[in-house]
C-alpha cells in the first residue's frame, strides 16, 4: 500500500511539473503582433474615403541664397547685370524671365481697386443706330430752321417800315413815296404767306386803275413764293423731325440732343460765313448767281421803273441780306451756347459713376 501511494504522488507531482512547465512556454513565447491582426486594429486605414496626407515642405528659414534674376526692361544687351534677391528657394529663375516693375504693380493695383465704369448702377451711354441719325436729323436740319425764322422775319411789315422810314434809305425816283411803298410792299409781304394765287398780286392797282404789277412781275413773284413755300415746308418737316428725335435722345441714359445741336449751331455759322465772304467780294456776283442758281434765266431782270424795282431797290436787298445773316448767327450762338446747359450736372454724374 505504502508503495501504491508512492507512485500516484509520483505521478502527480511530474502531472503538475508539466502543466507549470508549459504554462512558462506560453508566457515566454513572442507575441502577435496587433497589426498583422485586424481584428485587433482599431484605426484601420480606408484608401478609399481616407484621404492621403502629403508632408508639405517647410520653408528653411535659416539659409538664404541669391538668385538671379533678369530685369524687367532690359535696356541694353549687357547680361551680366543682376540683382540679388533673398528667398529661401533654390528654384532656379530662367535668365529670359521678366519681373514686373513696381510701376506696372501699381497700375495693376489700381485696375483691381478702380470700380468698373460700365456699371449696371451707372450704364454706359450708347448711340444706337437711331441716335445717330436723330444727330445727324438736328444738324441738318438747324440750318434751314434758322433761316426759315430770319426770312419770316425779313419778310413782314416790321421790317418793311423799318427800311422805308430809316435816314438814308434811297426815294423813288417815279415818285413813290415812304407810304406809299409801305402800301404796295404789303401786298407783296402777304401774298407770299398766303395760299392765295398770283391773282392776289394782279388786282392791286395804282390810283390811276393800272395795276401795280406787270405779267413778268406776277410770274417772278410766284416762283419766289414757291422757293420761300419750299423753305418753310423743309423748316417744319425739320422741327417735326427735331421734336422726335429730341424725345428719342432724351431718353433715360441717352446721348441727348446737345451734341445734334450744337453741330447743328455751328455748321450754320460756317455756312453763313461762307456766303458773308461771297457776299463782300462782290455783292452784283454773289445776287445774280442766287438767282441763276433758283430762278430761270430772264424770269428775274426788271427795269428801273417797273414796280419790283422801285418798291425793292438794290439797298434794301442789302438791308435784308445783311439783317438775314445776323438773325441766323444771333440764332446760331444762342443754340450753341444752350448746348451746353446741364454740361457741368452731366460731367459731375459720369465722375461720380467712375469713381463710385
Amino acid at each position: 500500500m505504502a508503495d501504491e501511494k508512492n507512485e500516484t504522488e509520483d505521478l502527480l507531482s511530474r502531472r503538475m511539473s508539466s502543466g507549470s512547465h508549459s504554462a512558462a512556454g506560453k508566457h515566454s513565447a513572442p507575441p502577435v503582433e496587433a497589426a498583422n491582426d485586424p481584428s485587433t486594429d482599431t484605426e484601420a486605414f480606408d484608401p478609399i474615403k481616407d484621404d492621403i496626407l502629403r508632408e508639405e515642405p517647410r520653408p528653411r528659414t535659416g539659409s538664404t541664397s541669391a538668385v538671379k534674376v533678369a530685369p524687367a526692361y532690359p535696356a541694353s544687351t549687357d547680361t551680366g547685370s543682376t540683382r540679388e534677391v533673398s528667398t529661401g528657394s533654390t528654384r532656379q529663375v530662367p535668365a529670359t524671365a521678366s519681373v514686373m516693375s513696381e510701376e506696372d504693380w501699381a497700375a495693376v493695383s489700381r485696375a483691381a481697386t478702380t470700380s468698373d465704369s460700365h456699371d449696371p448702377e451707372f450704364p454706359e451711354r450708347r448711340r444706337t443706330v437711331l441716335d445717330v441719325i436723330g444727330i445727324i436729323w438736328i444738324t441738318l436740319a438747324t440750318p434751314f430752321i434758322l433761316l426759315a425764322l430770319a426770312v419770316r422775319f425779313v419778310a413782314s411789315g416790321l421790317f418793311l417800315k423799318f427800311e422805308y422810314f430809316r435816314p438814308g434809305f434811297p426815294a423813288d425816283e417815279f415818285g413813290f413815296g415812304a407810304a406809299e411803298r409801305e402800301h404796295y410792299a404789303t401786298y407783296v409781304i402777304d401774298y407770299l404767306h398766303n395760299l392765295d394765287s398770283r391773282r392776289y398780286l394782279a388786282d392791286v392797282i395804282l390810283p390811276n386803275g393800272e395795276p401795280v404789277f406787270i405779267s413778268e412781275e406776277l410770274a417772278h413773284m410766284a416762283d419766289v413764293k414757291a422757293l420761300i413755300s419750299l423753305l418753310y415746308l423743309i423748316a417744319f418737316i425739320g422741327i417735326i423731325g427735331v421734336i422726335i428725335f429730341a424725345l428719342v435722345l432724351s431718353r433715360k441714359n441717352g446721348p441727348g440732343l446737345h451734341l445734334g445741336v450744337r453741330l447743328g449751331s455751328i455748321f450754320t455759322i460756317i455756312f453763313l460765313a461762307g456766303a458773308a465772304v461771297l457776299a463782300f467780294l462782290g455783292w452784283d456776283s454773289f445776287f445774280r448767281g442766287f438767282h441763276q442758281i433758283f430762278f430761270k434765266d430772264g424770269t428775274w431782270e426788271f427795269y428801273l421803273d417797273d414796280s419790283l424795282i422801285r418798291l425793292f431797290p438794290p439797298q434794301f436787298w442789302v438791308d435784308a441780306g445783311i439783317a438775314l445773316g445776323g438773325i441766323v448767327v444771333l440764332l446760331a450762338i444762342i443754340l450753341f451756347c444752350f448746348s451746353f446747359a446741364g454740361h457741368k450736372r452731366r460731367r459731375a454724374l459720369r465722375k461720380a459713376a467712375k469713381h463710385a
